[in-house]
């Protein structure tokens, strides 16, 4: 989980964490040494100027949209460690004005995402605890925009303790709680969930550990309330060189709605994962099979890969998920690039009406150095729907991205970006694209220890 976080490079934090905010490169000189405090610190500001240009079909004819702009976005990212403590955060957003080139009409646009994790964990005591922040690109079944600052943002906190005890040389049991809640008001805002939890664990050898997982989740969203209870056995291996870990079980779930019907659900549950890592890319591959709703994964679940979060997260009810997610992140494919890859693809099933849904996302991002002032970054992303049939997208929507920039001085730098994005749709609305040409000036620093 949260392991992952420290190989993202300044690339995915400025592109793939912040979207469709302005995807920089934080050019820097060489990093300043810190204290042993601080592992990694990173980050970038940028002002830009734009031009935009929008295409939407309507049939018979083609309306098309011409704005300038200006704004400002930023990235900041990194892992703090101090004795027991630990903190990791990743954030990105931009901020922009555009006028219509008929009317002039003037509109203003924002977009936010990242997420915050902070933990203390000292093996001297019992007690571990730890808090979390989170703010998503939400939407509530609207399909798919064009324009990502057209989505809802979302903040939502979390807090949990745990408490450990030993029974045995080799057993540890441990009696966790975790809460979560959305902040602030309306229909998308108004989700809370707590979940208490116990984990009974035997190192099996030295680098292997079995354990029996059980938890109990109640979660209240749009006056509907869910329990949902779950039990899992765990075998986890930590290799020199990776990581494998599988878990099955059982989740059982009660539903009470506002009308005072209740429902009962039942599914098999579980997990495989599998990841290499070496010095210079780690490449992990993950299927999970859970039950949950948006609620629930409040106080349960937290971004397994900070530097591929996704674009948008869409708000569910409860549903069984299959997913099956794969990454790769290499720091030095050649001598001058790097690239990063991910493609999950999921099946929702609804326990409500029984409907199925397909999601599917994938993206790159290649990166060259051409010389030592100036480099060259290609990223492309596409997220997909479909129904019943896998094989029919009903909406998708791809987005490039090109990005040229200079060094300018020590940590500042100037770049020019060319986005693309083209949205395509079976449902009752127009297909749209969208180009934007920016011209971007980035201070940026890097600290590490």
């Amino acid at each position: 989980m949260a392991r992952t976080a420290g190989i993202a490079n300044n690339y995915r934090l400025a592109g793939l964490l912040a979207g469709a905010c302005c995807a920089v490169w934080p050019f820097v000189a060489t990093a300043q040494g810190l204290s042993d405090d601080i592992s990694v610190l990173s980050g970038s500001a940028s002002v830009f100027t734009a031009v935009t240009h929008t295409r939407t079909d309507q049939g018979t004819y083609t309306d098309t949209n011409t704005k300038p702009g200006v704004g400002v976005s930023g990235a900041v990212g990194g892992t703090l460690e101090r004795g027991a403590n630990a903190l990791t955060l990743q954030y990105g957003g931009t901020v922009d004005t555009s006028w219509q080139s008929a009317d002039s009409d003037q509109s203003d646009n924002s977009t936010i995402t990242g997420a915050a994790r902070y933990t203390h964990q000292d093996p001297a005591s019992r007690l571990d605890f730890n808090l979390g922040h989170t703010v998503n690109s939400v939407r509530n079944d609207t399909g798919f925009v064009i324009n990502p600052s057209s989505y809802d943002m979302q903040n939502s906190v979390s807090a949990g303790a745990g408490l450990r005890f030993y029974p045995g040389e080799l057993t540890t049991l441990r009696f966790a709680g975790q809460a979560g809640r959305t902040l602030g008001s309306g229909t998308l805002n108004d989700q809370k969930s707590v979940t208490a939890s116990s984990q009974l664990s035997r190192r099996l050898t030295d680098r292997s550990t079995g354990s029996l997982n059980a938890s109990r989740s109640w979660s209240e969203e749009r006056r509907t309330d869910i329990t949902i209870d779950t039990v899992q056995l765990v075998y986890s291996y930590d290799a020199e060189g990776g990581f494998f870990s599988i878990g099955g079980g059982v989740s059982k779930a009660n539903s009470e709605y506002p009308d005072g019907t209740v429902s009962e659900n039942e599914a098999i549950t579980g997990f495989l994962e599998r990841s290499w890592v070496t010095s210079d890319w780690r490449t992990a591959i993950k299927y999970d099979r859970s039950m949950s709703d948006s609620a629930t994964d409040l106080s349960t679940g937290f971004p397994p890969e900070f530097s591929f979060l996704p674009e948008t997260i869409r708000l569910r009810e409860l549903v069984v998920t299959d997913s099956l997610l794969f990454t790769h992140n290499n720091q030095r494919v050649c001598d001058v690039c790097d690239l990063g890859i991910y493609a999950e693809g999921s099946i929702l099933e609804s326990q409500v009406s029984g409907a199925t849904t397909h999601e599917y996302r994938a993206g790159t991002s290649l990166g060259f150095q051409l010389t030592a002032l100036q480099r060259l970054t290609f990223g492309y992303s596409w997220n997909a729907e479909a129904d019943e049939d896998a094989n029919i997208i009903v909406q998708q929507i791809h987005r490039f991205t090109t990005h040229w920039s200079r060094q300018l001085a020590e940590n500042t730098s100037f770049g020019v970006q060319f986005n693309q994005s083209y949205l395509r749709t079976r449902l009752a609305r127009s297909d749209e694209e969208q180009f934007e040409l920016r011209f971007v000036l980035t201070h940026g620093f890097a600290l590490s220890r």
